[in-house]
């Protein structure tokens, strides 16, 4: 073996030994510091700081000495590392403020004065200096350190900064007025400074900051009225206060203010979509179309999509507005030739003309002459197949709507759309009383990655399990399973008169609660909310240990939530729900709907 060999190997054996040494010796230092034995944890701390002055080690090191109530070590300390460090400001300020901790007044003194005389040229620094004068309260300091950078630094958004510490200090309304004017030379921090007055001020209706905010806005606006940002800010404003009419005002006048290209109206629009306001979000829609922006065609989609959630979701209509619903999607589907664009839409109108409009047939007639349409994508024709079989069963074509389910299901086995399939053909054979196939299918689907597929087979084969244990209940559960498909068809009347034959002739198969629940599902079929709610109310009142007597609060919270508009309701049928279900599938969307109306704000 060489020499230069054995000596390599020597090296590497004792490199080895020391970071074993130094592994064990920081074990030892944590467990000790830990443990509260500091005088154990310094002789280490020292030991690893000696070796390597990291950041890391001298914090732990100086912890040591100020538990040990040593400051005489820990100034020495900090002047050893600072020496090594001596442009690093955040050292030197954690220096300073040891010394105000340790009421040496003038060797803070010092310390500030150098400070003050550093020049810096990283905002992102300058920022997290003057974060950290406001959090330990010298806000004299930070308010001069601010005005100093501002003689030597032009554009910059001072402002921002100007206003964190007048919200430090408590000074809200200076606060807003800082970030405001700072919004005059800076619009592209738009989206920083409303999230600095959302979470600085309360949007609750009682707030008294609510005027405030309004206030500043519209002077802002009317000191500045040819920047936009002000107006931005202003609809931003009443959209997070919910004012949504008065938002609209805002939009309408700024897109003809500022020669808009209507995007404004087509966002506005779109979010009081997702709040359910539907009449609004088409005067948006329609406002775009009427003046001829640019955005016109969008307009035109957005428009039918709030035309098929007001009837598929609040289902208020009249005749008079089905008509021209309905004339409405022609007009724009016959001006859209590409057939995977309209693909879609035609989806939409054919729900609403076989589910709402009374014309199923017509709706038939249009998905299938869609499949002969040339260069429809495979996902378009299985969205349409599946529109297709739906309308099948509406029309009483179960057999037919079940061999386009099937295929479905095969075509798309490991998908969401293939699932669907598989769900809605176990129905089938539910509605046809083939209860044991039904069975074996939700069996497969409890499993699916969609948690909607995956809940809805869970309750169907849940109450298949608890009323279709016995021969003597198969001819109530095929009642039952009849009345059902009555109410998919929407046969509202004939499917009532079943349904409270089955109580007078099968009172041993308890089906009440099932009957309560789908007597309330129907009722919401038709628009009829205060119906509903009465009657999954009597479900839980009368059978509490149902298993649908928490899907029956989850129904009664969202509809008071989402239809009928009382916050106060939705949030007692929630809580009873969380309350008296711990263990229910619809928990968790409770307890977000409960954070939703109570205006909890997110929490990252």
């Amino acid at each position: 073996m060489s020499i230069v060999f054995r000596f390599l190997v020597f090296f590497l054996l004792c490199k080895g030994w020391v970071y074993a040494q130094s592994e064990t010796d920081i074990q030892l230092a944590q467990h000790y510091f830990l443990n509260n034995e500091f005088s154990k944890a310094q002789v280490y701390y020292e030991k690893l700081y000696n070796s390597d002055p990291s950041k890391v080690f001298f914090n732990r090191y100086l912890d040591c000495f100020v538990n040990l109530k040593d400051t005489k070590g820990a100034e020495k300390l900090f002047k050893k590392h600072l020496s090594l460090h001596p442009d690093d400001v955040f050292l030197a300020l954690q220096f300073y403020f040891f010394y105000t901790s340790n009421g040496e007044t003038e060797k803070a003194k010092k310390i500030k004065q150098d400070l003050q005389k550093k020049k810096f040229y990283d905002a992102k620094l300058f920022e997290d200096f003057i974060a950290q004068l406001i959090k330990r309260k010298e806000f004299e300091w930070a308010k001069q350190s601010i005005e100093a950078m501002q003689k030597t630094i032009q554009n910059y958004p001072f402002e921002l900064l100007l206003g964190e510490l007048h919200k430090a200090q408590g000074d809200l309304a200076q606060a807003l007025n800082q970030w405001l004017k700072g919004l005059a030379k800076f619009p592209n921090f738009k989206e920083k400074v409303q999230q600095d007055i959302g979470a600085s001020f309360d949007f609750t209706e009682e707030s008294e900051d609510l005027a405030l905010i309004q206030q500043s806005f519209v002077l802002a606006s009317q000191e500045d009225p040819e920047n936009p940002v002000y107006t931005e800010m202003l609809i931003w404003f009443f959209l997070q206060n919910r004012n949504f009419d008065a938002a609209y005002q805002q939009v309408v006048s700024y897109e003809k203010r500022f020669l808009g290209d209507g995007y404004y109206l087509l966002e506005f629009g779109k979010t009081c979509l997702e709040n359910e306001d539907f009449p609004l979000a088409s005067s948006a829609f329609k406002q775009v179309i009427d003046e001829g922006y640019n955005r016109l065609k969008e307009a035109e989609r957005w428009l039918l999509k709030t035309y098929f959630l007001q009837i598929t979701k609040a289902r208020k209509f009249t005749p008079k507005e089905m008509e021209e619903v309905i004339q409405a999607y022609e007009k724009v589907l016959n001006m859209t030739p590409n057939v995977n664009l309209r693909s879609d839409m035609l989806l939409e109108f054919t729900e609403i003309l076989g589910f709402y409009a009374g014309k199923a047939n017509q709706a038939i007639a249009l998905l299938e002459k869609q499949f002969e349409s040339a260069g429809l994508t495979d996902i378009n024709k299985a969205k349409a197949k599946m529109k297709l079989a739906d309308l099948y069963v509406l029309v009483d074509r179960i057999w037919d709507a079940s061999i386009y389910y099937m295929q479905l299901d095969e075509a798309f086995k490991f998908e969401a759309i293939g699932n669907e399939a598989k769900f809605k053909n176990a129905r089938v054979f539910y509605f046809d009383a083939e209860f044991d196939y039904a069975q074996a299918q939700l069996d497969v689907l409890k499993q699916a990655t969609s948690k909607l597929i995956s809940n809805d087979a869970m309750q169907l084969s849940l109450m298949l399990l608890e009323n279709y244990g016995l021969d003597s209940n198969y001819e109530a559960m095929s009642a039952y399973a009849k009345c059902d498909l009555l109410i998919t068809q929407h046969k509202f009347a004939e499917a009532f008169i079943g349904l409270d034959s089955i109580l007078i002739n099968f009172p041993e198969a308890e089906l009440s609660d099932e009957i309560f629940f789908l007597k309330g599902n129907a009722y919401e079929s038709q628009g009829d909310w205060p119906m509903a709610i009465t009657l999954y109310g009597e479900l839980v009142s009368k059978d509490a240990n149902s298993i649908l007597a928490d899907d029956a609060l989850y129904r009664m919270g969202s509809i008071a939530q989402m239809q009928l508009k009382n916050s106060e309701e939705a949030q007692t049928h929630f809580m009873a729900l969380i309350d008296k279900y711990p263990a229910s599938i619809f928990l968790e969307e409770a307890s977000q709907a409960i954070r939703k109306l109570r205006g909890d704000k997110a929490v990252n």
